[in-house]
């Protein structure tokens, strides 16, 4: 058995990356080792571009003395597009202040690290969420149509925006051979659009003051905090994503079904939002659509009675797969390999044999 790969990591990013989540530390346990040093590592491992143009003298030295693989392994398409700018391109090279490194993309169009089966990746990287939905969904899964028609009809708020206000044009960034755009800012004017009736537009970037980053501890559990929040209070809940990608599927669309509003989404046919099984009717997908008139679309959605049987069928579904432990356990291995393999590929292209 060989043993396991050492890598070295840095930078104000290295905390997000599938091998720096504790939920996920169990999986690599005695597969993969941090090491302190670049030169003590099989490989260097950055999890944002500008981690890499930052890297350390020691990093480029040893880069250049030893030629061991230097490997962008980047979980976030918004990075990928609006720093990386190359977000297709499995080789990279980026300009470090010492000089430049040659480096492997991995990412979710150049890998298949993140093409989830049943779960996508990023509810896998915190154990709130399979707590938080198991019990949501539980409880949501007894509700039937009419109690949910009474329910929207109840909600304080015709509709609710929580996410970054980024109306940049900037962020209207697209490569459509891969199924790439960014939404941040096309999401800005949908709910800028938005004026009917009761509306929240959440966030700092909307209301002025602290970040719920910059809050940090002190907010405890931000995703409890926004269902408790949100749970109730809205009949339409945005849920666009920052970047379209078709295997990019964060809490967003859940958190929408969860509080028990209308989820409002953006995925064009080849997305992987439709392998969910969730009726069409259950939710709003606002792809191919300008702001206006996605704005107009839900003005005009119909809270009829077939959207309430879709919407109870549709939290069913959601209970079958967020209840279903074994679901979970094996959505977390197929990561696990997936990530190593994709490791043990760049180094034995690296070294030209198999294994270290």
């Amino acid at each position: 058995m060989s043993r396991p790969i050492r890598f070295f990591t840095t930078g104000p990013h290295a905390h997000r990356s599938p091998l720096a989540y504790p939920a996920l530390a169990p999986l690599f346990a005695g597969r993969v080792e941090r090491v302190d040093t670049p030169e003590a590592a099989d490989l260097h491992l950055y999890a944002h571009v500008l981690d890499i143009d930052a890297a350390p003298d020691t990093a480029v030295l040893d880069w250049r003395a030893r030629q061991r693989p230097v490997v962008l392994l980047s979980e976030e398409p918004f990075w990928d597009t609006i720093w990386g700018r190359r977000p297709l391109e499995p080789r990279l090279v980026r300009e470090a202040r010492a000089g430049a490194l040659p480096v492997a993309q991995l990412n979710h169009v150049t890998s298949a690290i993140f093409r989830f089966d049943r779960i996508p990746y990023y509810l896998l990287t915190d154990h709130r969420f399979a707590n938080a939905y198991a019990a949501r969904f539980a409880r949501n899964a007894g509700v039937t149509p009419a109690d949910w028609q009474a329910r929207f009809a109840a909600a304080p708020l015709d509709a609710a925006f929580m996410f970054e206000r980024r109306p940049e044009p900037f962020h209207a960034i697209a490569w459509p051979e891969a199924g790439l755009y960014g939404l941040c800012s096309w999401r800005t004017e949908l709910a800028e659009a938005y004026t009917f009736g009761e509306i929240a537009r959440l966030g700092s970037s909307w209301q002025g003051g602290p970040t719920r980053f910059e809050i940090g501890p002190s907010l405890g559990d931000w995703h409890l905090d926004k269902l408790v929040r949100l749970d109730g209070r809205a009949r339409i809940l945005g849920a666009v994503e920052n970047t379209h990608q078709r295997d990019y599927l964060t809490e967003k669309l859940f958190d929408a079904f969860a509080c028990g509003a209308l989820p409002v989404y953006v995925a064009d046919p080849g997305h992987r939002v439709h392998d969910l099984g969730l009726p069409e009717g259950s939710w709003a997908n606002l792809w191919g659509m300008s702001p206006a008139d996605g704005a107009a679309r839900l003005a005009d959605w119909s809270f009829d009675a077939a959207f309430f049987d879709a919407y109870a069928e549709a939290q069913a579904r959601l209970a079958a797969l967020f209840g279903d432990t074994l679901i979970w356990v094996r959505e977390r291995d197929r990561l696990a390999d997936a990530v190593l393999e994709t490791l043990e590929a760049v180094l034995d292209g690296a070294t030209g044999t198999q294994g270290r």
